[in-house]
């Protein structure tokens, strides 16, 4: 009888610790298995979220407020590089306040742009944890080469497209009456410009991205060819405003340039 008793304990006790260990093994197992992926990250409360996103709000402000004041202090610099292009053109201003309007609008602007991949910097600290190992392939690339893109399609416009726009406009212009430009229109015009040409210098990024998500491969877009020149012919027709076929040439073909080289960079990674 005490046998029985004895044996009957056991049996009770070894299958009551195998169902307390079994949760306690599972745990433990996908705890390791948290360990082993390769994206996880420390578990963070709404609050500790939040405190994050405030300091890099506060960060982000700080990068945009010394980008501001150190175009404030180039200010000057920067409209005279911006007058460069338009040659022998003399500016004037139909108001008293309309060159300061102009000075900080300029400034302004050129600070956001100075600031802008630490700002970016800082949103992808804070995404990143929330991020697969695969989405951070794609941000990487955008972070480093997003930046320099933009400046080589500034530099482009500036050194190659607005030359030869303004030249036909002030050479068509002094035959008919003397050109006295107005800054306000002239900054727009210009700061318009090297701004879309930044943005369209940005097509082989969005394509790398795009190819990571399955939507286009190198095969797709070659088979497409003819309707993206179609497509960058449009866009430079309405992002110059120049009436010449030479500048809208010129944009079509650093538009398809970078769409080629876009097809081979995804041939070179295998897409």
């Amino acid at each position: 009888m005490d046998l029985e008793k004895t044996s009957s304990a056991e049996i009770n006790l070894s299958t009551s610790v195998s169902k307390d260990t079994a949760p306690a093994r599972r745990l433990r197992e996908g705890s390791a298995n948290l360990k082993d992926e390769p994206n996880s990250d420390k578990l963070m409360s709404v609050v500790e979220h939040l405190d994050e996103l405030r300091g890099r709000l506060i960060r982000s402000i700080a990068y945009v407020a010394i980008g501001i004041a150190v175009s404030l202090l180039l200010g000057k610099k920067i409209l005279r590089i911006l007058e460069a292009p338009a040659g022998q053109i003399s500016f004037q201003a139909l108001s008293l306040e309309e060159p300061i309007i102009v000075f900080f609008k300029v400034a302004f602007y050129s600070g956001l742009i100075l600031a802008s991949p630490f700002v970016l910097f800082e949103v992808s600290r804070f995404v990143g944890p929330g991020l697969t190992q695969k989405e951070r392939e794609i941000v990487l690339p955008i972070l480093i080469l997003s930046p320099l893109l933009f400046c080589l399609g500034v530099a482009f416009a500036y050194f190659l497209l607005l030359p030869s726009m303004i030249h036909f406009f002030s050479a068509f212009g002094q035959g008919i009456s003397p050109i006295n430009q107005r800054l306000d229109f002239y900054i727009s015009l210009i700061s318009s410009i090297l701004l879309y040409m930044g943005l369209c210098f940005q097509l082989p990024l969005v394509i790398f991205a795009l190819s990571y998500t399955g939507l286009v491969t190198s095969k797709k877009l070659m088979s497409i060819w003819r309707y993206a020149v179609f497509a960058a012919s449009v866009i430079a027709a309405v992002i110059t405003p120049d009436p010449t076929a030479f500048s809208m040439l010129l944009v079509t073909f650093a538009l398809s340039t970078l769409y080629f080289g876009s097809i081979l960079l995804l041939k070179l990674f295998g897409r």
